[in-house]
């Protein structure tokens, strides 16, 4: 059956017909109000008009251009103004602010839509001939800054791998199967689901992202904790290059060197385009419980969480929220029916008598998967150990209630967008002695960054992928925008939380990526011996720099390039240097 794309909506998150419906949570605008101290409701309604985006002009190599049509179909080339729009940029908050504000500086020349891995060697080899940029994309959903053009100077493509999208081979007896990089995640699983299998791999991104980007991004799935992250999971893979084919062979493990499959995993598209992996498969479960549980205090979460990864018993998923996490997670809740809203009340009643401070209390959420014996033997192990933290059980409900949105979260940033409310996420891993140290430390650092901006801060945190040797904190903060300066407040909360990674001693990204966002940081976190490496790698596999420019190499003016991208315009445009502040004062002035 013929596959026909389905992009994002280029002005938020997910299909052009999906946003947050305040209504079926209505505990959350309240919520945010009194968090944020918004006093006003009369929100101008926006309308998203393509037409009043600030496209650049479009730069044409016609031999570029002739030499793709010799061989791709007309299909699979556009210069169309909605496409060249939504593959400007990825999702982030500065891209969306951006775009938001009719302002589309990243947008390509060109989009390519390959269908297999020899018209991936053909575009590369035309580009190499022409010297014309190429950045591969997946569902366009990664929120560091991948998939941004960095060139000004010459053409660029944005190579679009979602007509590469089939399961070619399972095998179910090795556990094995073999994947173009282009599927979405919801069509991935449903061709492993025919055979019975699945990757087990769900980033919240799942709807909207695909197997390649997560291999190039490093990503992580909810369920990381039974099934690893993306590069746990990479068997062998294939990646075009500018000078040749890389490949690995199918095999479980081996000596042969330095594994060249990490040269792929995680490179962002700067090395070559990933077109295929072999990927480690599992048997469907047959049972997924969904419980959820109340700690006293973040600590004690804390401990139970720790305490299960040292006896071998850590759940499929399993999400830690601070209080104010927590809050918004009640907040969040859909209409509760007058039996519920007397059984919530009864509960509260039973949560004082345990002498549970409220205010502090936070929610567990974590699913088991397997066979029906194994999933109750570990539920039970996971219960005594969380009873002995000081846990309350709150059943299945809580995990449904998750279960039933958990792909809709980034819908709500739109919506707070809408009300002139900046929201964002920076996560980070480090070891278990230092999960507090680096908590309390950030939170007091992104607080005081919000606040030196004049605004009521809200920052929210959870802990999820549990290693041996630490997890995963995901720090989650929103504030009011300055109208007219609302790029460069956020800029100085964004590089506080940042900068506040490295000096506790914790990584930069563990799941989105280095892309723009963190790049600057990048030398903190590998040396810079490591980032000389890159760049050796990068001249030895693309020597005429065609793939991705401008990644995973922070220049010697890291930081100041950092603060002009998110004010940079194009050559040529009608609005060449004037900062993204500057402009969207000038519209609003207009309006």
């Amino acid at each position: 059956m013929a596959y026909t794309p389905r992009h994002m909506k280029w002005w938020g998150w997910g299909d052009e017909d999906a946003e947050f419906n305040p209504s079926a949570h209505p505990g959350f605008w309240p919520y945010a109000k009194e968090a944020l101290e918004i006093e006003r409701d009369d929100f101008r309604v926006r309308e998203w008009n393509l037409e009043s985006i600030e496209l650049p002009e479009a730069f044409h190599d016609e031999k570029f251009v002739s030499r793709l049509r010799s061989f791709l179909d007309p299909g699979q080339i556009s210069d169309d103004r909605k496409e060249r729009v939504i593959h400007a940029y990825g999702k982030g908050f500065r891209d969306l602010f951006r775009l938001r504000r009719g302002l589309a500086a990243g947008a390509p020349d060109l989009v390519a839509y390959p269908k297999s891995e020899r018209d991936v060697c053909l575009i590369l080899r035309a580009a190499i001939e022409r010297d014309v940029a190429v950045i591969p994309f997946g569902g366009g959903s990664n929120i560091s800054g991948c998939l941004e053009r960095m060139e000004t100077g010459r053409m660029v493509v944005s190579l679009d791998m979602r007509r590469m999208r089939r399961v070619l081979e399972v095998d179910t007896r090795s556990f094995t199967a073999r994947i173009e990089a282009g599927v979405f995640g919801p069509d991935l699983e449903a061709q492993l689901n025919a055979h019975g299998m699945t990757l087990g791999h769900f980033p919240d991104s799942f709807l909207h992202s695909t197997l390649g980007g997560w291999i190039a991004t490093r990503s992580a799935g909810m369920q990381s904790d039974k099934y690893g992250k993306i590069e746990d999971m990479v068997v062998a893979l294939r990646m075009v290059t500018p000078e040749g084919e890389l490949a690995t062979r199918t095999v479980p493990k081996s000596s042969n060197g330095i594994d060249i499959k990490h040269l792929c995993i995680g490179s962002e598209g700067t090395f070559g385009v990933i077109t295929e992996a072999t990927m480690r498969v599992h048997t469907r479960p047959q049972r997924r419980a969904v419980p959820g549980y109340l700690f006293p205090e973040f600590e004690a979460g804390i401990e139970a969480m720790r305490e299960c990864v040292r006896q071998e018993c850590m759940p499929a998923m399993v999400r830690l929220n601070d209080p104010d996490k927590t809050a918004l997670s009640m907040a969040f809740r859909p209409p509760s029916s007058g039996v519920s809203k007397i059984a919530g009340s009864l509960f509260k009643g039973y949560l004082r008598a345990r002498r549970f401070s409220l205010p502090r209390a936070c929610l567990m959420l974590t699913a088991f998967e397997g066979s029906e014996a194994a999933v109750g033997r570990q539920m039970r192990q996971v219960q005594s150990i969380y009873r002995k933290c000081g846990s309350v059980s709150l059943g299945a409900s809580a995990g449904k209630s998750f279960e039933a949105s958990k792909y809709d979260f980034p819908h709500i940033r739109d919506f707070l967008l809408d009300h002139d409310v900046t929201t964002d996420v920076s996560e980070t891993s480090t070891v278990w002695s230092n999960i507090v140290p680096l908590y309390n430390g950030t939170m007091t650092v992104l607080r005081d960054a919000i606040e030196k901006s004049g605004v009521c801060p809200w920052t929210g945190c959870h802990i999820s992928h549990t290693y041996q040797s630490g997890a995963s904190v995901y720090f989650t903060f929103g504030f009011r925008q300055h109208a007219g300066g609302e790029m460069d407040q956020y800029l100085k909360v964004k590089k506080a939380v940042q900068q506040s990674f490295i000096d506790h001693g914790a990584t930069l990204s563990h799941h989105h990526a280095v892309g723009t966002e963190h790049l600057p940081w990048l030398a903190d976190e590998i040396s810079s011996l490591g980032v000389q490496t890159i760049t050796a790698i990068k001249r030895s596999l693309d020597p005429t720099n065609v793939m991705n420019p401008g990644r995973l190499q922070p220049s010697q003016n890291a930081f100041e390039d950092w603060t002009n991208l998110a004010n940079r315009t194009y050559p040529g445009s009608a609005v060449r240097g004037l900062r993204v502040d500057d402009l969207v004062a000038r519209r609003r002035n207009h309006e």
